[in-house]
């Protein structure tokens, strides 16, 4: 897992203006410093990268992407990945009071959680986040801009489909 955390780390750094210009547009522009911020964080520790993560994030940001972070703890660990992206999805719905299709996170982690495989996660999930495009948000700040965000595509959705593109490549070595 420290190996799969350090690459997360070294992509999430290339990515982090990115994940923040599409923050920007629908949020506070700060999702790619906060992820990379926890990334860090849990790639630092020997246990629990889980709770280093969130504690570094902070936010709900925090609290959600620690979901992810456990889950594929888990999945490293031997249990079936759809098993715990499908647990994960669940504690995120219900911490974020969100469902598939209010352009969240969760658009583009249901579907990977879908999958038999990691290459078949990672590619649902980017499918998903390109969904994200379309979608008007109904959740978060992205509500409040004009046009609920539509035409913009969700940066959590991103950092999940990153997140599970890593996993699924680190899974290959």
């Amino acid at each position: 897992m420290k190996e799969f955390l350090a690459l997360c780390v070294t992509r999430f750094e290339a990515l982090e203006r990115e994940l923040n210009k599409l923050d920007a547009a629908t949020g506070d522009g700060d999702h790619g410093t906060t992820i990379l911020k926890g990334l860090r964080a849990a790639a630092a520790v020997d246990g629990a990268p889980d709770k280093a993560f969130r504690k570094a994030a902070g936010g709900a940001s925090g609290s959600l992407f620690a979901q992810i972070i456990a889950a594929l703890e888990k999945a490293a660990d031997g249990t079936s990945l759809g098993e715990a992206l499908s647990q994960a999805a669940d504690r995120i719905a219900m911490l974020g009071q969100a469902k598939p299709g209010e352009k969240t996170m969760l658009d583009a982690l249901i579907p990977a959680a879908g999958a038999t495989s990691p290459d078949e996660a990672a590619q649902a999930a980017a499918t998903g986040r390109d969904a994200t495009r379309d979608m008007p948000a109904k959740r978060g700040r992205a509500r409040y801009v004009e046009g609920a965000g539509v035409g913009h595509i969700d940066a959590g959705a991103t950092s999940v489909a990153e997140l599970l593109a890593i996993f699924a490549e680190w899974r290959r070595m």
